[in-house]
């Protein structure tokens, strides 16, 4: 399986008026996120594949992300799961 490459240099990646535009506000590391709709849809898809019993490690290659973010999705979901339990007994 091919890894997918972290970071670029944003001179082979952009426009060239868009990198003179962005050298002349920030020089640096910049993080570009990715929009949105990307990371939910990457946790829906973790989530669908463990429920169906698929290992995280399995997960983490289908998905292309680590077993521990794997891991930090399926827990997160566990404890928003067990807040809206509580919240509903507590009627908040």
């Amino acid at each position: 399986m091919k890894k997918k490459k972290r970071y670029a240099n944003a001179k082979d990646v952009l426009p060239e008026e868009l990198f003179e535009q962005i050298q002349k506000h920030y020089t640096g590391i910049l993080w570009v996120p990715a929009p949105s709709r990307f990371y939910q849809e990457r946790r829906d898809l973790v989530l669908a594949l463990h429920l169906q019993g698929i290992s995280s490690q399995e997960i983490s290659n289908l998905a292309g992300v680590t077993t521990r973010r794997v891991n930090q999705i399926i827990a997160a979901e566990r404890k928003q799961g067990r807040d809206r339990q509580f919240s509903a007994a507590s009627g908040k």
